[in-house]
């Protein structure tokens, strides 16, 4: 098992450890402040998913490259018309 495959696994056990949790809690202790807590911690752990995928870390490369020179094409003795002309 690399090490690779044992970070998969302990990020797998975690989010599991902490729905279960949520899950124990949603059914003993229902009330309305459960359910909100809930809802926080189901989008925290699926940003964290989606923050730890090689999608994002993907993007991160991307976002490290230079920027590209902006280039005008209006001249401007020639400006693009914003209102219609009665």
């Amino acid at each position: 098992m690399t090490a690779q495959d044992r970070n998969e696994w302990a990020r797998l056990m975690v989010s599991a450890s902490i729905f279960g949790y949520f899950g124990w809690a949603l059914i003993n202790h229902w009330s309305n402040g459960i359910e909100e807590t809930l809802k926080s911690a189901f989008m925290i752990a699926v940003g964290f998913w989606l923050g730890s995928s090689k999608g994002s870390a993907d993007k991160a490369a991307v976002m490290t490259r230079e920027p590209q020179p902006v280039t005008i094409d209006q001249p401007s003795d020639k400006p693009v018309p914003v209102e219609d002309k009665p």
